[in-house]
């Protein structure tokens, strides 16, 4: 229950899409330096890895050029979210858990398939239909699947592979260990009963299948389905991770850009979601914390990218942002 609790804490969804690049520094990397607007100390922008199934360690985080220093001089570390077990929305955590709870054990009657359609008439390819069925009715264990639409078994499944991604130490989890070992003030920029209707609609229409009709749910799910038992889910993972660790945005970039999508569409909107309107009311808490104190404000990589980015909203507020190199 802890890694649960744990995983919607730091449910931070990095849909699998291309972002827009800041483009002023060349290619910089995840460590970023804050100056400039009557500010008497300098405070650090870091992007994060949120796991995507790899497990950080401390090595690893701190072989980012500059970082020990800069997380050194830092007197606060502010994280997406406060991660001080002690500070646990817990009526947050129980209205998520709950959730996953119903979808799981009883889905809502928009979930259940309409009366006279199958998956196997869905399927154009009696192939695709045989993988969707082996892997449902024998690897999921559930030989009555089929009352339930394939937009629920999408949205099960890719709850469940989100969860199994982050059952291990994220960087995020690494800064705190040693934010906590040094004795440093640290805290978070939202807290997850702000953004749970966002996280929910990010875990569960990630790709817009809602909108989909039940054939282009069927097609989708199969997509899903083939990618996770030919390994090219986990070599998209592995991708992520070596984009991350290379330290430089163009290959982020290039990267999301031509990732296989798993289910062969894109939703836009939740970029805005997720990241534009999350690092828009990040902002007067920034700017609260870095005039008073160095702090290291340590959130996904992603929210570094672009031009909604944190580090264009700060430069468009007057504060100069430069790449450490």
């Amino acid at each position: 229950m802890k890694k649960i609790i744990l995983s919607i804490i730091l449910a931070i969804v990095a849909a699998f899409t291309a972002t827009a690049q800041d483009n002023s520094n060349s290619c910089p990397g995840w460590l970023w330096e804050i100056s400039g607007n009557g500010l008497a100390q300098k405070s650090y922008l870091f992007g994060t890895c949120h796991g995507e199934g790899h497990n950080f360690t401390k090595e690893e985080v701190f072989s980012f050029p500059g970082l020990q220093d800069a997380f050194d001089e830092s007197k606060m570390v502010l994280f997406e979210m406060d991660l001080n077990p002690e500070h646990i929305d817990t009526a947050a955590v129980k209205k998520q858990a709950k959730w996953i709870a119903d979808l799981f054990r009883n889905p809502g009657p928009e979930y259940m398939m309409p009366e006279g359609v199958y998956y196997k008439t869905l399927y154009d390819s009696i192939a695709h239909f045989n993988v969707v069925d082996n892997f449902l009715a024998k690897k999921n264990n559930d030989p009555e699947y089929w009352k339930k639409t394939p937009g629920y078994w999408f949205t099960r499944l890719g709850v469940t592979l989100f969860i199994a991604t982050r059952q291990v130490q994220i960087v995020d989890a690494v800064l705190y260990q040693e934010t906590v070992k040094q004795g440093k003030e640290n805290g978070g920029l939202e807290e997850l009963k702000d953004i749970d209707g966002t996280l929910q609609s990010a875990l569960t229409d990630t790709k817009g299948i809602d909108t989909l009709s039940m054939k282009e749910q069927a097609d989708t799910l199969y997509r899903m389905i083939r990618n996770m038992t030919n390994g090219t889910t986990h070599r998209m993972y592995q991708g992520f991770y070596k984009a991350y660790m290379s330290n430089d945005t163009c290959q982020m970039a290039k990267y999301l850009a031509e990732i296989p999508e798993m289910s062969g569409a894109k939703n836009s909107s939740h970029d805005k979601e997720l990241l534009h309107d999350r690092n828009a009311a990040w902002m007067a808490t920034i700017k609260k914390n870095i005039p008073e104190k160095t702090c290291m404000i340590a959130v996904g990589a992603r929210h570094l990218m672009g031009a909604e980015s944190l580090i264009a909203m700060l430069r468009r507020e007057g504060y100069t942002v430069e790449a450490v190199k």
